[in-house]
């Protein structure tokens, strides 16, 4: 029986135990990555992002990925689909004389092409939620090339309003445009980016009135 001032055998034995695993834990704590407070960035960017990853500044001049990087490439893909889709209207003069076209065809062309955005609209905004807006804006642009290139090989009225309304689909990108910005920019600005990516996108329309007479021309 063990005196008063003599250690149990299980009291001398929890001692060496306790340090042991008071080691492996320091070891494990020291081995592992630091914990992030709850509501922190996961990563590391150039910009400034809130708890969602959402970029909380807007540096125009900037391509840093993945908001800046993300915010031309959705603006210049909807300028290449408002300069596609308005292309044959700056060419009006020579495609009239060219196919015969009468001002009731040329009418009839311009509705349908924004009849045709329409529809596709509702069809974009499908597949971004499906698949994201990177898959969504190669679909709109992969998909709308082939029509694009075909508005050479037309030779009447009809096929030159087949083909304004099938490169009109193109212009569903404006969904990809604001989901995007949507999805990369904080809530206190991302109206100005929503604004400013569609805007550049629209001036599409009037630099294709410039670019393509000289195009033609030269």
């Amino acid at each position: 029986m063990a005196g008063p001032h003599q250690p149990t055998t299980a009291a001398a034995d929890a001692t060496p135990a306790a340090t042991t695993v008071k080691m492996l834990r320091l070891t494990l704590e020291r081995a592992s990555p630091p914990r992030l407070p709850t509501g922190a960035p996961s990563q590391t960017y150039i910009l400034p992002v809130d708890a969602e990853n959402k970029a909380c500044s807007l540096r125009l001049w900037s391509f840093a990925r993945p908001h800046m990087r993300a915010f031309h490439t959705s603006w210049l893909a909807f300028f290449l689909t408002f300069l596609v889709t308005f292309a044959p209207a700056a060419l009006l003069p020579v495609l009239r004389d060219d196919l015969d076209l009468t001002n009731t065809d040329i009418g009839n062309a311009g509705i349908a092409s924004v009849c045709g955005a329409i529809g596709a609209r509702l069809v974009m905004g499908t597949l971004v939620d499906l698949f994201g807006p990177r898959y969504a804006a190669a679909s709109a642009l992969l998909g709308t090339a082939p029509f694009t290139f075909s508005m050479a090989l037309i030779q009447n009225a009809a096929g030159f309003l087949t083909m304004r309304m099938l490169v009109g689909l193109s212009l569903s990108m404006f969904v990809v445009n604001q989901y995007w910005m949507t999805q990369m920019f904080n809530t206190t600005l991302v109206g100005r980016a929503n604004a400013l990516a569609a805007g550049w996108g629209n001036t599409g329309a009037g630099a294709t009135l410039l670019l393509m007479p000289l195009l033609y021309e030269g």
